[in-house]
């Protein structure tokens, strides 16, 4: 298909190029033809004009000349500028010459026949006319050829232009008329109705179209359940002529309350980091007084008691101090190649050294030793420090309390499974497990799981739990040049 349009276009403009030769011969066989004519007009088979009407006096009688009025016209179009009014006077050469040589004319001006003379300046006038009105003509039909070509690729772009912005937009956008016919759609539309097709009735929106035709010069707005699926759909009138259509965008209530939940988050991040800037003052200052007075109270065993219960919670607002940082810088990430082979090496030496008690408790198992993701390494590192530290909190503590899994995730997609051998999370709970400042545990800050997830998600990762697998799956993006 692509070969043979290339053809056609180097052949189109082959012939481009030789329109101008083209048209350069049809001047000249046209501007023969009219000295042939003439030449025909003035001796036919030996006869002279006059004589093969002899009851009409040449041109002006037989009406024969007016068929020179054609031919100016025919060169006029293939013309512009100067060319017209010089076949014109061409054309009128061959009148004044026709008739010197049929006898109608002599050179003593007295003895003209009046009525010859005026047709043939009739005749030459009306070659003259034709002319001026074919050039006009013609220059108005280019004139408007060019308007309507840059119309017509003004329109394209607009046109593209509309696709774009309108495939673009978040929203399923669909227009139908009162008979429920669509004529119009989006990419987004698609994904929610895949059965959708331009000039293809839709019983689906009836409800919709019978509200509208109810009161046709209003918006409205409602929630419907079409497939299986809650959606919010937002509807304008358009009337353009006397074709009346009905817009709508459509939304699933799913996407909307998601967005809803982010901006309502995003607000709480940085309402939650304001807070943290203006905590840690006054907590390095507690901090501080806790430790002098520490050392001024001495042995005292009530006191220590009262000081250590200082320092557990400065030490919990830190760490939640710690993880609001963390949720408001997830977006200024670098992401790089990791091996996790080599990752997970230096993350278990770091991991056993914090957590002694860990040592021979975590097993590992990879399909293979060259998997890598495209993540950012600090992110990386604070996801499974968090499921690490959950998963040995809520395992059994023994020689199979941790059990890591990496593996393959279609050919996109690196999967890491942290589960630990506990009791699992209660089914109630699962459903506020990565909802912030949400804890079952008096020391928990409730961020752990809820940074998790918003690090996975900047880096365009998944995490979920499993119930089956009493843990949780960590889903990142493979390196795109490594092989499957």
């Amino acid at each position: 298909m692509s070969v043979n349009r290339l053809f056609v276009k180097q052949d189109w403009e082959t012939l481009n190029e030789r329109i101008p030769g083209l048209i350069n011969i049809a001047r000249i066989a046209i501007v023969l033809s009219l000295l042939v004519f003439h030449l025909f007009s003035f001796s036919a088979g030996g006869e002279t004009a006059k004589s093969m009407f002899p009851t009409v006096e040449f041109y002006s009688e037989s009406g024969f000349g007016i068929l020179v009025l054609p031919f100016i016209a025919t060169s006029c179009l293939l013309s512009h500028g100067r060319y017209p009014m010089l076949y014109a006077g061409y054309a009128m050469m061959l009148i004044v010459l026709n008739m010197f040589f049929a006898g109608q004319v002599q050179f003593r001006p007295l003895e003209w026949d009046g009525r010859i003379v005026v047709s043939g300046a009739l005749l030459s006038g009306a070659c003259f006319l034709v002319a001026a009105l074919t050039a006009f003509s013609a220059t108005y039909l280019q004139a408007a050829t060019e308007s309507a070509t840059k119309h017509q690729l003004a329109y394209r772009r607009v046109s593209g232009l509309n696709r774009v912005v309108l495939n673009r937009v978040q929203e399923a956008v669909i227009v139908i008329d009162a008979g429920q016919r669509v004529w119009l759609f989006n990419r987004q539309a698609k994904t929610y109705f895949p059965g959708l097709e331009v000039d293809k009735q839709e019983t689906v929106f009836g409800e919709l179209v019978a509200r509208w035709q109810y009161q046709p010069d209003k918006n409205f707005e409602t929630d419907i359940h079409i497939f299986q699926h809650s959606m919010h759909v937002r509807a304008v009138p358009v009337i353009q002529e006397k074709t009346e259509l009905l817009m709508l965008f459509v939304r699933s209530l799913r996407e909307v309350a998601a967005e809803a939940l982010a901006t309502k988050l995003a607000s709480l991040g940085q309402l939650t980091a304001n807070l943290a800037h203006e905590i840690r003052n006054p907590m390095s200052a507690i901090r501080h007084a806790s430790d002098l007075l520490q050392d001024e109270d001495g042995n005292d065993p009530t006191k220590a008691k009262l000081h250590n219960i200082i320092d557990t919670n400065i030490q919990r607002i830190d760490k939640m101090l710690e993880d609001v940082s963390l949720i408001n810088k997830r977006d200024s990430l670098r992401r790089e190649p990791v091996n996790l082979m080599k990752f997970w090496l230096e993350f278990k030496q770091e991991f056993t050294l914090n957590n002694p008690d860990s040592v021979g408790c975590i097993r590992m198992n990879m399909d293979g030793s060259n998997l890598s993701v495209l993540v950012d390494p600090m992110h990386l590192q604070q996801i499974m420090w968090n499921l690490c530290n959950n998963a040995w909190r809520h395992s059994r503590q023994d020689h199979h309390a941790i059990t890591v899994l990496m593996k393959s995730s279609g050919r996109m997609h690196i999967s890491i499974v942290v589960a630990d051998n506990g009791t699992g999370v209660p089914p109630d709970v699962r459903n506020h497990l990565f909802e912030p400042f949400y804890t079952t545990e008096k020391q928990g800050t409730g961020l752990g799981l809820y940074v998790a997830r918003e690090l996975a998600h900047a880096n365009m990762g998944q995490l979920h739990y499993h119930p089956e697998m009493n843990g949780f799956e960590l889903i990142l993006p493979r390196e795109s040049d490594e092989q499957p």
